[in-house]
């Protein structure tokens, strides 16, 4: 078994590029056609999918059963304070997974990837407003790029001409995605505030989060989809197509947090810009799409901006003033410098997100 750091990570840059560019298209096909999944019972599936592969993850890291399933028992009712609070995150990113579906239901794959970016600048707002938390100069540069970048999108958006594309509307579409990156940047800064207070790992804490998707998922189900489920039954619509859809989403996270131990910010930040103009690439590959230039402008500006935000954190720029400041008085004491330069090398660890 390889176990290159090297190959860990460009194996995790590559299967996230795949699985965000092509996650829009998977949907997409899957919903443009009359015999359509019921998206409550998918988004159940996905739930169900997280906890099994945290389950066996750390069921593996404690090399028992018995082991991992009091380590359960202690972070879930040990607790149970804590346990609650990821309700809320769980409840917002089950609505915002039935969203995801509205969404790309009505929009074209490659103008949902590029508007959706927009949780950028939600993420940022909220991170300022709720954590503190500083912006680089470059970061602000990014978010001003991306609200240009998606203004030229939405404006030379056109719907598909095929015959085949179901009734769409765009409206619709656009407050999806909208209400998506305000749910989502709230859910996200959030779930960083318990887990800044919370001594359980991120693995565990996905097992919560899974756990109470679970239960809100069936609430859902029986709600809204139970005549339909009743007439149809429960897996109507489910292919190939859809299953291998539900678990490139499920495995989304696990991708993510592969990438951040293997690699940096920047790196993942090239991931994410490549997704989105793989996402064009395969729309105008696979459907009824044609950008015009003015598009696809706007597409690369919003690709630009995802690379500047995410390569470049405040905690980065901060570190390397730092660095120089050491660095400019390194004649003074040598072996102070070595002993500040060593504290600077273990912080550096915790500073990369």
């Amino acid at each position: 078994m390889n176990t290159n750091p090297i190959f860990y990570k460009q194996l995790g840059i590559l299967l996230l590029t795949l699985q965000q560019s092509s996650m829009p298209l998977m949907v997409r096909a899957s919903r443009d056609r009359d015999n359509a999944f019921i998206t409550t019972v998918n988004v159940f599936f996905m739930d169900l999918f997280k906890l099994s592969a945290c389950s066996i993850l750390l069921c593996f890291k404690a090399k028992s059963i018995f082991r991992f399933l009091n380590d359960c028992k202690n972070a879930i009712f040990g607790d149970p304070i804590e346990t609650a609070k990821v309700c809320a995150p769980s409840l917002i990113y089950n609505l915002q997974n039935n969203l995801y579906y509205v969404a790309l239901s009505n929009l074209e794959s490659t103008t949902f990837c590029v508007i959706y970016q927009l949780k950028i600048l939600t993420t940022a707002i909220m991170l300022r407003i709720l954590l503190g938390k500083l912006i680089s100069r470059i970061q602000w540069i990014a978010l001003l790029i991306l609200v240009l970048g998606v203004a030229i999108v939405q404006s030379q958006y056109e719907p598909p001409t095929s015959q085949s594309s179901k009734e769409q509307s765009f409206f619709v579409g656009i407050l999806s995605v909208i209400t998506m990156c305000i749910s989502s940047a709230f859910a996200g800064v959030y779930l960083e505030m318990v887990l800044k207070e919370s001594s359980v790992n991120i693995w565990m804490q996905n097992i919560r989060l899974a756990i109470f998707g679970l239960f809100i998922g069936a609430i859902l189900i029986l709600v809204k989809d139970t005549r339909r489920i009743s007439e149809e039954g429960l897996f109507v619509g489910f292919d190939v197509l859809v299953w291998v859809m539900t678990a490139t989403n499920s495995l989304g996270g696990l991708l993510i947090a592969v990438v951040i131990k293997y690699a940096d910010n920047i790196l993942k930040a090239y991931a994410q810009a490549a997704a989105i103009v793989g996402a064009a690439f395969g729309s105008w590959l696979l459907f009824d799409f044609s950008p015009n230039n003015l598009f696809l402008f706007g597409t690369l500006m919003v690709a630009v901006s995802v690379y500047l935000y995410n390569g470049y954190p405040q905690e980065r720029r901060n570190m390397e003033e730092e660095n120089n400041k050491l660095n400019s008085f390194s004649f003074l004491n040598n072996r102070l410098d070595n002993e500040v330069e060593d504290d600077f090398s273990e912080k550096n660890v915790h500073l990369i997100p």
